[in-house]
């Protein structure tokens, strides 16, 4: 392909190959061609390793990590989880060629590589991948996964993202197979925004029930994440039905009662004449974007 040079000279020209390049890489990394380089990747999920014939120019512009590993030695054992073993082929076509192609569930572990064999590129661009894919479906949900994964690993941008992503899809988070995935911090992070978009609050403390039920966290932990209920959002009928059937409220009722005492007080009482005696301004008085066409006076 020939494109004009504007700069004056009218009989200069680029000659651009670089497909045809790429693809001669491809050839050199498939075929083995020229190899001065043996990579083994071992995997507890596997007796036999995968082994690629590699160069070690190609790896070592890419990879520090494997300058360094490839520096007096020509042949490495590499040991890879099997959730990384299986994309290994996939990651050193990247270093090949620069492109990959990336599936959900192929996110973590290949941003995992990118960040052990320190090839910053694809690292970000896993990530950024993983912060515009936020929406997509997957059948068991895999924001929650992701949000932890970027925890562990300091990924500030990518927390932030996943968290406001579950914040305003809430109501679909609660009921998909993730919910139960969900770690105490993760919980208590979302409990205390006031931006959370669900059906009510009612729908909410369901979830947290369920959650605590299955979970069984230590008593001081159920009792933080129940006193993030905003119970003043819950209509008075609702709350007397939870009183009486609620078993988790039942075992943690000495934890919340002041809480539960103070909602019957606040639906009881004119909004002004509340705000006499109680500080109005704190979230527990602060709605969520509830979705209901009604909620908190029934």
């Amino acid at each position: 392909a020939q494109k004009a040079d504007l700069s004056g000279d009218t009989t200069a020209a680029t000659i651009n190959h670089s497909l045809t390049l790429l693809q001669r890489l491809q050839e050199l990394l498939q075929n083995g061609n020229g190899s001065d380089s043996v990579l083994r990747v071992r995997s507890a999920a596997s007796d036999e390793a995968k082994v690629f014939h590699t160069h070690q120019l190609l790896l070592s512009l890419q990879s520090e990590v494997f300058e360094s590993l490839l520096h007096n030695q020509s042949v490495v054992t590499l040991y890879e989880p099997p959730e990384t073993a299986a994309l290994f082929e996939k990651f050193i076509r990247y270093l090949y060629c620069g492109g990959v192609s990336i599936l959900l569930h192929q996110a973590i572990p290949l941003h995992q590589l990118a960040s052990k064999y320190r090839v910053w590129g694809l690292q970000r661009g896993v990530a950024e991948y993983m912060r515009t894919h936020l929406a997509s479906e997957s059948s068991q949900g895999h924001v929650v996964g992701w949000y932890h994964y970027a925890v562990r690993v300091g990924d500030a941008a990518l927390q932030e993202s996943c968290l406001q992503f579950l914040a305003w899809n809430l109501s679909a988070v609660l009921g998909s197979a993730e919910w139960g995935s969900v770690s105490v911090e993760l919980l208590l992070l979302l409990l205390e925004r006031s931006d959370l978009v669900l059906h009510s609050e009612l729908e909410l403390y369901t979830a947290v029930e369920g959650w605590l039920s299955r979970r069984q966290p230590e008593a001081a932990v159920a009792e933080r994440v129940l006193r993030a209920i905003r119970y003043p959002m819950i209509a008075p009928s609702q709350l007397f039905r939870l009183q009486a059937q609620s078993a988790v409220l039942a075992r943690h009722r000495s934890a919340v009662q002041d809480l539960l005492f103070q909602a019957f007080q606040f639906h009881a009482a004119s909004p002004l004449h509340f705000a006499k005696y109680f500080d109005v301004n704190c979230s527990m008085f602060l709605p969520r974007n509830y979705l209901a066409p009604s909620w908190g006076s029934q």
